[in-house]
């Protein structure tokens, strides 16, 4: 960026500020060079280059293989209604990855730094369209995502002690209490022992694979022997409502999100040329592990149980073949799974709102770092009460719906932007440029996925909720971050919190 387009910019890069650490709140001021402890001379810091093909493959696979293969595929069934198209909208929900990975490439060729949407964005639309995918996305709804997480977990957490083919479910308030209870355990954990914390990970990565790995293995066994009886059903009794298959792609790209991480990273990217082979060949493994997995579900499982909604698909697949030691094996090993992404949902989120509070995009009081244990402290209980409230107020199917429906929305503007910024900028060096057909394709796909969910009473007044916060967040903005016309006295109270809870934490604001 040159020093005139800089100066233009309303939201500075966080390298080029610094930020007062006397814990009244985050006001930016110029950069000075100083000295470090040692009495070096303090430089500028940047993130290593160290992501290659091989690494960006990997971090890719590793983001998107997750929960939703182990919680979604009955839903999918149940829409869709036959095992042939269950396992193409699978697929195709692979090709939608990849085109849309393929879209961001260009994005993020032509802005190499980390952050993906916030700048694309922002460089598309402006500043107040990445503020208010940030105040949505992170802010607002944030709690939605790990509250899907944590209901993941509770599902096969249960199973281990309830029959759900005979009905039998714990009593709600058990069931909310098991979850939270697990959200405190785990904050506490992230803010005290953060070494731990990637170790804990670590763990419960290798138990994902494992459990994944058991069902493909009784698929290809119970296949080898000639038993097609259950997938044999083919496309018969196939559900075309376009309202039902609306649910179903929300369910399976809910299961493929994580396909734009390494745009996030692209600043650590030593070749940012790469990226089309990276989206590629992650998400090829991504959708053909998928799809072996879901042939095994519809070929161990008749689509009566599959269309079970209270059944927790991997367990009964366990059932079926290894007994109940089996069942209470993989249920242990997928909620251990889904505690695991929680964990890294967390201390990823908890570090953005961090740095967000800091840079002063959001209040002050979330740059709040504990003096204790160097974490972000209010940052990391703002996600306990935000994952709480939607952990008691929702259900699984639905807020995977919500979710999905949030974050794909923003992911189309970024694929409209393509197409406006080859007309507002077109100029800007391209190292990547792909055919417009792919960004027409994403947009349309998610005007599509847009509109859908009008025409369910339930799904509409989950939309219209979320477009409500949208228009709402249009006046915190200009009230708290536009430069010119954000509200003095909101800037003084915003430092009044963040100077009280930072004495009674002890913590302060700091730029990490």
């Amino acid at each position: 960026m040159s020093k005139e387009e800089y100066e233009e910019d309303e939201f500075k890069d966080p390298t080029d500020v610094v930020l007062s650490n006397n814990g009244a709140g985050a006001i930016p001021m110029e950069k000075k060079p100083g000295k470090l402890d040692n009495g070096e001379e303090e430089g500028p810091v940047t993130m290593a280059k160290n992501i290659t093909l091989v690494r960006g493959t990997c971090i890719i696979v590793s983001t998107i293989i997750g929960t939703g293969i182990f919680i979604t595929p009955n839903v999918i069934s149940k829409n869709v209604q036959s095992p042939a198209m269950s396992i193409l909208v699978w697929l195709g929900g692979g090709c939608v990855a990849t085109i849309g990975g393929i879209t961001f490439c260009e994005l993020g060729t032509m802005f190499p730094s980390n952050g993906a949407e916030i700048t694309y964005l922002r460089k598309a639309y402006g500043m107040l369209v990445s503020f208010l995918s940030c105040f949505l996305l992170q802010l607002c709804i944030g709690g939605l995502r790990r509250a899907i997480q944590f209901l993941s977990f509770s599902k096969y957490f249960w199973a281990i002690f309830y029959d759900a083919t005979k009905g039998e479910a714990p009593p709600w308030i058990l069931d909310k209490a098991v979850c939270i209870a697990v959200l405190v355990a785990i904050i506490a954990i992230i803010m005290i022992y953060p070494s731990v914390t990637l170790k804990i990970i670590n763990v419960m990565t290798a138990a994902k694979l494992i459990s994944v790995s058991v069902i493909i293995v009784i698929g290809i066994v119970k296949l080898s022997k000639g038993e097609f009886e259950n997938i044999n059903q083919g496309f018969e009794g196939t559900n075309w409502n376009p309202q039902m298959w609306g649910n179903a792609w929300n369910s399976v790209l809910w299961s493929y999100n994580g396909w734009n991480v390494v745009c996030i990273l692209l600043g650590e990217v030593k070749d940012p040329t790469v990226l089309p082979k990276i989206v590629g060949c992650s998400v090829a493994i991504v959708t053909l592990f998928y799809m072996m997995t879901v042939i095994s579900y519809h070929s161990v499982l008749d689509m009566e149980t599959m269309n079970t909604a209270q059944v927790a698909v991997a367990s009964e697949v366990a059932r079926k073949y290894l007994g109940e030691s089996g069942v209470i094996f993989f249920a242990v090993a997928v909620a251990v799974s889904a505690l695991g992404n929680t964990m890294c949902s967390l201390l990823g989120t908890s570090r953005y709102l961090q740095a967000a509070g800091a840079q002063g995009v959001l209040p002050g009081v979330f740059g709040l770092i504990s003096r204790r244990f160097r974490t972000p402290v209010f940052a990391l209980f703002y996600m306990f009460l935000a994952t709480t409230l939607f952990v008691l107020v929702g259900d699984l199917s639905s807020l995977i719906n919500s979710a999905t429906y949030t974050s794909f929305a923003f992911t189309t503007l970024c694929s409209i932007g393509v197409i406006v910024m080859r007309y507002t900028k077109p100029d800007h060096p391209r190292p990547i440029k792909v055919w417009l057909i792919f960004p027409m394709i994403t947009a349309s796909f998610g005007i599509y996925m847009f509109i859908i969910p009008w025409f369910s009473p339930t799904r509409a007044m989950n939309a219209m909720w979320l477009a409500i916060t949208i228009v709402g967040g249009i006046p915190v903005y200009f009230a708290c971050v536009n430069k010119q016309y954000r509200r003095p006295v909101l800037v003084k109270f915003s430092e009044k919190v963040t100077a009280f809870v930072g004495k009674h934490l002890n913590s302060e604001v700091n730029l990490q």
